[in-house]
């Protein structure tokens, strides 16, 4: 009995002090863990990015996107923010992505770099984590991974793959291997092919085939193919896709997914013109945009592959006989699986 009065002094003491005893046991309730975000919104941002980066928008709009230390990874001399002049960015491809701890994703990118100057293109690969902090996403580390270039020398086509620790050096093709006559597509006449030099080229985001245009007074469309991280010259396949009566290529982009290959002609009427290819089965696509965009009126330029490769971002500019129709000029969007344009940017 004694025992049970000393109890009671405890219930009513806890009870009137507000704190039912049962409350007063109870364990503590866990606290709601701090949302670490999730990558598929990390890797929309990262989108948003590499898009702004292939737009070539100002530094300043692209610092937004990258914490202090992303940034001071861009200053360090390896990594380049944007296209060096007379250099631009054609392209990206998400290779590889992942999650890592406390609100931190990984993904591997891939940037299709052109030069219009001269025939030297390259693939950037980049090591990117975006971080979620403060309700927000950014970048916030950039690490190069890999870079592998490609750049006619003369007749040859030299492919070189350089990574911290080594270089590696291929001489990937000759020109003198590409027939000297050809018909254009859907064409029956066959043209001497320029063979001296190349005019331009490009390496699909996965590093397995590149495209080339040749000079001369008919320019000519090739595409290579290989196997394996480092290409086998006795190896490498050739394609010759078409040939331009008294034109050239001048810009080449493979799509994401390298199912189709945009290029970027100069006519004889000396405006530029735009076509797209499907790879695999060397096809051109009728787009009908010599129609909509008379050559001589009209100036149509390559700007882009979406990230799906179901289309892409192409402008129209004044030609050297300027239209008095200036509706047309803008950035079309062109869908390559239905065909269907859009104007997305007018001016």
């Amino acid at each position: 009995m004694t025992a049970s009065y000393k109890v009671l002094p405890l219930l009513l003491a806890l009870t009137f002090q507000g704190c039912n005893l049962w409350d007063f046991l109870k364990p503590p309730e866990r606290q709601p863990e701090v949302p670490q975000g999730n990558r598929g919104e990390a890797r929309e941002l990262l989108h948003s990015y590499l898009r702004a980066r292939v737009a070539d928008e100002s530094t300043e709009n692209l610092r937004a996107y990258l914490t202090e230390e992303a940034w001071h990874d861009y200053q360090g001399g390896n990594l380049s923010l944007r296209a060096e002049r007379e250099e631009e960015y054609v392209g990206y491809k998400i290779m590889e992505e992942t999650d890592l701890a406390e609100g931190k994703f990984a993904f591997t990118t891939n940037l299709q770099l052109v030069e219009r100057e001269r025939p030297l293109a390259a693939n950037i690969t980049e090591d990117l984590v975006v971080r979620y902090s403060n309700d927000e996403y950014r970048v916030s580390s950039a690490r190069l991974l890999k870079t592998v270039e490609i750049r006619g020398v003369g007749t040859d086509l030299i492919w070189v793959s350089r990574t911290k620790e080594e270089e590696q050096e291929v001489k990937l093709f000759n020109l003198q291997e590409f027939p000297a006559r050809l018909a254009a597509l859907g064409g029956s006449t066959e043209l001497e092919t320029g063979r001296a030099g190349y005019a331009t080229v490009v390496l699909n985001p996965d590093n397995r085939r590149a495209a080339f245009g040749t000079t001369g007074t008919h320019g000519a469309l090739g595409i290579l193919k290989w196997t394996g991280a480092t290409p086998d010259p006795d190896q490498v396949e050739l394609t010759p896709v078409d040939v331009y009566y008294g034109e050239h290529a001048i810009l080449l982009s493979f799509s994401p997914d390298s199912r189709y290959l945009a290029v970027e002609i100069r006519s004889t009427a000396g405006t530029d013109r735009v076509e797209v290819y499907q790879v695999g089965e060397k096809n051109k696509l009728n787009f009908r945009l010599d129609q909509a965009f008379p050559a001589g009126k009209y100036n149509v330029s390559f700007r882009q592959w979406e990230p799906d490769s179901k289309a892409l971002l192409f402008r129209v500019s004044a030609g050297v006989n300027p239209p008095e129709d200036e509706e047309p000029m803008g950035t079309w969007r062109l869908n390559v699986q239905t065909g269907e344009r859009e104007k997305v940017i007018g001016g």
